[in-house]
């Protein structure tokens, strides 16, 4: 069984080399490839890196860190999802991911963890770890079809950072959710446009398509956010509002 998988995952680097999915140096890593159902067409998503480093982290698996709950064991490099053509392997686009702060362009991703974000079916070891499923397609936008994954970054135990990535059926590509904000904190208003927003893609929305949702910061007074779906843009708009700090 061990050797069929890997005859597999070889024999789709070597069909894809060459047709979109390469690397200046070296060969790509493969992470990961979703078929896309239901859309009436040979699409697949894959997921993939360039300068992977393989990182054993030093994790207490009794103990994990809010950190270690969305990266876990991981690779970093420059990481890739690109939408193929299911039957000749040829790349249709691909959109890089970058991580939610700048940093040198690399993204971590896990390939063992316990299942906090990610979804994560078994074999577990004695510590409930095990290689997740990082492209957990899902119907995130309310749309009704199950195109969507999410990525999650916690920098620490107050924020969980998410971005959406799917197929976008009228442009038959790849997309990173567009994210536009209108951030208001008394009579400052700014915008806030970037693809991640906290805590977003872990909530449960109110109705297909909407969240609405409050959260308490370690200072200040409460943060309101709403944010809706807007499928004729195939992007997300929304405000956030800051309430004054406690006297």
């Amino acid at each position: 069984m061990l050797a069929v998988a890997w005859f597999a995952l070889f024999q789709l680097r070597h069909d894809l080399s060459g047709r979109g999915i390469a690397c200046v140096s070296g060969s790509p890593l493969v992470i990961e490839t979703q078929v896309l159902k239901g859309i009436g067409k040979s699409r697949e998503l894959v997921l993939w890196m360039c300068d992977a480093e393989k990182h054993d982290a030093d994790i207490d698996p009794e103990a994990y860190t809010c950190p270690d709950e969305t990266t876990g064991h991981f690779y970093r490099g420059r990481t890739s999802v690109s939408l193929v053509d299911a039957v000749t392997k040829n790349v249709i686009n691909t959109v890089p991911v970058t991580a939610s702060w700048p940093n040198d362009g690399t993204f971590d991703i896990p390939y063992k963890i316990a299942g906090f974000f990610y979804h994560v079916a078994g074999p577990l070891n004695k510590y409930h770890e095990g290689k997740p499923t990082i492209m957990w397609l899902k119907d995130y936008n309310g749309d009704g079809e199950a195109t969507e994954f999410a990525l999650f970054e916690a920098s620490n135990c107050t924020i969980v950072e998410t971005t959406l990535f799917g197929y976008s059926r009228p442009q038959d590509r790849v997309i990173q959710y567009p994210i536009h904000l209108l951030q208001r904190e008394g009579s400052i208003t700014k915008p806030r446009d970037r693809p991640w927003v906290d805590h977003l893609f872990i909530n449960k929305p109110e109705s297909p398509g909407h969240w609405k949702w409050q959260y308490q910061y370690h200072v200040g007074g409460l943060t309101h956010f709403d944010i809706r779906y807007v499928p004729a843009k195939e992007e997300f708009e929304g405000e956030i509002v800051i309430d004054p700090e406690p006297l």
